[in-house]
């Protein structure tokens, strides 16, 4: 078997067809999650815990910065004292650059970083930075890709941010795409039928969970949610499933359209 077919394995076991097992545990507490993961940091504020941001970093196997998410980078290890012995740079740096300063530029450029302009406007800069991964030949090493961003603030940022988990597939067909933040963490279910492993603290300490169709309708069945879906039609205008929590350590989904699943990572703030 390959590299890439035993990462591909581990990240995402069929165990029938189309029956898609998830265990995120790693991506959310940055432990053993080296095998195949591309790490993208956008132009959002890194407030992830410190440890975090540098264990899920330095262990990928490709770091990709994204216009205004280099400036990010640049200030978050400009702001650490002795990070820039422990942060590895950025292998890619991506985006139109319009949000990247000449001053983050020329720090990455001293780095020997690889630095791609790209200029198209019809495409996120995020969208891009896939595309990029695809081109440089990087989509051959990598099964999994966890984007650094937040989920606050700019809501038009967020929902671009979404549309291009719906791209990916077309872009990466052998990887999947999260949204990471400091209190979440996000990806597309596609039709079929899911099995997530919930980390035991999710459970225990009844962390939030969620689950949203995207521009269109969904019928879905649940089990191991505290308020479980039995062949329920979801759509906006109509019914959608949020602040939802665990009954169980291990949550099924069956759906036969793609649905955003959620899950937070942190205690309750209520």
């Amino acid at each position: 078997m390959s590299k890439l077919g035993r990462i591909f394995i581990r990240s995402c076991s069929f165990q029938l067809p189309n029956i898609v097992t998830w265990s995120p545990a790693d991506l959310i507490d940055a432990q053993n999650c080296s095998d195949g993961l591309a790490v993208v940091l956008l132009n959002r504020p890194i407030l992830l815990h410190k440890e975090y941001f540098r264990s899920i970093w330095n262990n990928a196997k490709v770091r990709i910065t994204v216009d205004g998410g280099t400036n990010r980078w640049v200030d978050f290890v400009k702001g650490h004292i002795g990070t820039e012995d422990q942060l590895k740079a950025p292998d890619l740096v991506t985006g139109d650059f319009d949000s990247c300063t000449d001053e983050s530029l020329a720090y990455v450029t001293r780095l020997n970083c690889r630095i791609i302009k790209t200029p198209d406007q019809n495409a996120t800069d995020f969208t891009k930075s896939l595309m990029t991964l695809q081109n440089t030949g990087y989509h051959s090493e990598i099964s999994r890709v966890l984007v650094l961003c937040e989920s606050s603030g700019r809501l038009d940022q967020i929902m671009a941010n979404i549309n291009t988990l719906f791209l990916a597939p077309k872009i990466l067909p052998n990887a999947f795409v999260f949204l990471r933040s400091s209190n979440s963490l996000c990806w597309l279910l596609p039709a079929g039928v899911h099995r997530i492993n919930i980390p035991s603290r999710l459970v225990l300490e009844h962390i939030w969970c969620s689950l949203m169709p995207i521009g269109h309708r969904a019928v879905c069945s649940t089990s191991g949610l505290r308020w479980n879906l039995d062949e329920r039609v979801m759509e906006f205008g109509s019914l959608v499933s949020t602040s939802n929590t665990y009954s169980e350590q291990e949550v099924e989904i069956k759906t036969d359209s793609a649905v955003l699943w959620c899950m937070g990572t942190s205690p309750k703030d209520m």
